[in-house]
């Protein structure tokens, strides 16, 4: 199987809902959810902020944040035409991606790239300086979907290379724990 896009549900693997949590998965992986995904203003804008990657994403030696919104933004823009506005805050410490400036700056450039709009930067509260929100506005437009596009699949043909999928049973703890689930089945 190669790698195409993450797949977006919402819980239990049903398809997704405006308003619901949002499940992100590569293949049968859960990679993280949203929730909760707020709809607003008549149903024409969606926050992203609250993203809780699973273990196998923290324990990963590379950032997915990043295609995971990416996904996403595609993802609502291709099936709730309703949708014109993605707003989004990204307070997650992503360690791999350098101190509080560093994960700040790929943010913003990434989203220049996209063409989102009133991308601010502001410090985080409650956290030690130099941890920093990065917020704006992902709006719908034909200019700023062919510059989604291109990202996405700079993002996408990264991912490829090793998605998430593929490795995640050749992890110890996986192994032993499917070795457990198939001696129970069969003793």
């Amino acid at each position: 199987m190669t790698f195409k896009k993450l797949r977006i549900t919402g819980p239990g693997a049903v398809p997704y809902q405006l308003g619901q949590p949002m499940h992100v998965y590569d293949a049968n992986v859960l990679l993280g959810t949203l929730d909760p995904v707020p709809v607003a203003n008549g149903g024409t804008e969606i926050h992203i902020e609250h993203f809780q990657p699973t273990r196998v994403v923290r324990d990963e030696q590379r950032h997915v944040g990043r295609l995971v919104f990416l996904e996403i933004c595609a993802f609502v823009s291709e099936h709730f035409h309703q949708v014109q506005a993605i707003s989004f805050a990204f307070t997650r410490d992503v360690s791999i991606l350098g101190g509080g400036v560093q994960q700040a700056a790929a943010r913003i450039e990434t989203m220049d790239r996209i063409g989102a709009i009133n991308v601010q930067i502001r410090p985080k509260a409650d956290a030690l300086p130099g941890q920093f929100v990065v917020t704006g506005v992902w709006a719908y437009s034909e200019s700023s979907m062919a510059a989604l596009r291109v990202v996405l699949e700079e993002q996408r043909a990264l991912y490829r290379d090793r998605p998430m999928a593929i490795g995640v049973a050749d992890k110890p703890g996986v192994r032993a724990a499917l070795r457990r689930l198939i001696s129970r089945r069969s003793g």
